[in-house]
């Protein structure tokens, strides 16, 4: 799975991505080609160069050389065709030459700061050589143009050109066949470092990918999450994009303590408005920053990296499949119970699973799946009004309405029924009291029952 496919998903993804500043709109696409890591290897990897450009840059340090690479990495350009079309055998034009001398003076550069800094996770290669090849007079400018150097017989065919003119044309061909010589000289002498050429387009990328890790971790006050094996712990997480909405109206967000495991199902109660899908997209959230391996939202995080995410935000509906969302949702939870049975680590968030049958058929279907899960290795969090019982399952519930105000933190709940704070929220909404008040009437008896 590549981070360009995760953007639709309505987790706010997309909203994270938006906010990365890189110095070129390049290094964005490598990050959205980038394929999802799963292992803990990869995981763990990803972190060890965040972690160094952490150390080095935040807080102002190292400054000079950190604007030094970021001046530099803003001329940085996706050359991957003329590099391929290079090794096809094409003769360059002066354009795809010029892009050439540009990435390796801009790789030059970056690596002779890098150096300095010892960056363990910018290793460039040496392309001084190329630079000398496409710059033979030493000028450094970033601009190619076909030196008399390169060839002693342009100096005086381009000497009678500026003097005597060319009104037959002659002298411009013959020029011109000089310098399409020098070009297939240069382009036969560029093929031994393509590969470092290469190496460095995406080496300079994948630095520009760390500076934008680094600010928005700054920018959106998030942490470096503990790789875990087993276990997910969220300690005051937030989602990131809501606490920028709420910001503007001076508000701030509700963060949740959030602790569970494999084999382990947890199932979230509460009533509806009682920010039960907000815990489910951040989780979702945070795991994808998480195996992507960006700052996650929270002031404390444990994670165990998975191989799938099964993110289920409520309304599943499938419009250009002609599927409902009770189809679109089974369709999903299939895959999730076919690919769990393969052993495959899996993250899965429900939101209000089977909500659109009856109850009765609804609460079979929740606990029965829930009973299938607990037996394999599912990090599984279903959120469900259903007074669903499961053995091994952990409950918790959104603490809700208290003194008018939603209390969105998180808390053991015990095997009765859901509370009902439907009623409370409607109150506060300022529904019809007459409606409300029969509504409790109709409960008393219920429970008389």
């Amino acid at each position: 799975m590549k981070l360009k496919t995760i953007l639709d998903q309505p987790c706010g993804m997309r909203f994270i991505f938006s906010e990365m500043e890189f110095a070129s709109s390049f290094s964005g696409q490598v990050m959205l080609e980038t394929t999802m890591p799963v292992s803990r290897s990869a995981v763990e990897e990803s972190y060890t160069g965040l972690r160094e450009f952490l150390t080095l840059f935040q807080d102002g340090r190292n400054s000079n050389h950190s604007s030094l690479i970021r001046g530099a990495l803003m001329e940085l350009r996706d050359i991957r065709n003329t590099l391929s079309a290079l090794e096809s055998g094409k003769c360059p034009d002066d354009i795809e030459l010029f892009e050439i001398k540009n990435l390796a003076m801009i790789s030059e550069k970056v690596r002779k700061s890098a150096e300095i800094l010892d960056l363990k996770s910018v290793i460039l290669p040496h392309l001084a050589g190329v630079v000398s090849l496409l710059d033979p007079e030493g000028h450094r400018i970033p601009s190619f143009y076909i030196y008399e150097s390169y060839d002693a017989a342009l100096i005086p065919l381009r000497k009678r050109l500026l003097t005597d003119g060319d009104d037959s044309g002659a002298l411009f061909a013959e020029c011109a066949l000089v310098e399409a010589r020098v070009r297939e000289r240069l382009g036969n002498s560029l093929k031994s470092s393509l590969n470092d050429l290469r190496e460095a387009l995406l080496t300079l990328a994948v630095a520009d990918i760390l500076f934008a890790k680094v600010t928005l971790i700054q920018k959106h006050q998030l942490t470096l999450p503990v790789i875990s094996n087993g276990l997910n712990q969220y300690k005051s997480m937030f989602n990131p994009e809501i606490s920028a909405i709420l910001k503007k109206e001076n508000r701030e967000f509700q963060h949740v303590d959030i602790e569970f495991g494999s084999n382990s199902p947890t199932i979230l109660t509460g009533a509806n408005m009682g920010g039960k899908s907000v815990v489910l997209k951040t989780l979702a959230l945070s795991q994808f920053m998480f195996q992507f391996g960006l700052g996650v939202p929270a002031k404390f995080a444990e994670i165990t990296p998975v191989e799938e995410i099964h993110y289920s935000p409520g309304d599943l509906q499938d419009m250009n499949r002609g599927l409902s969302s009770f189809a679109a949702e089974m369709k999903m939870a299939d895959r999730l119970l076919k690919n769990s049975a393969h052993g495959h680590r899996i993250l899965a968030l429900l939101d209000e699973p089977a909500r659109t049958t009856n109850p009765q058929e609804g609460t079979a279907l929740v606990t029965s799946l829930l009973n299938i899960l607990r037996e394999r290795s599912v990090f599984l969090i279903v959120a469900t009004h259903y007074n669903v019982t499961s053995r091994g399952c952990s409950r918790i519930r959104v603490r809700g309405l208290e003194d008018g105000i939603m209390n969105y933190e998180l808390i053991e709940a015990d095997e009765s029924a859901p509370p009902r704070e439907a009623i409370n929220i409607a109150h506060s909404l300022g529904i019809d009291s007459e409606w409300l008040d029969e509504a409790v009437k109709v409960m008393e008896e219920q429970n008389k029952e």
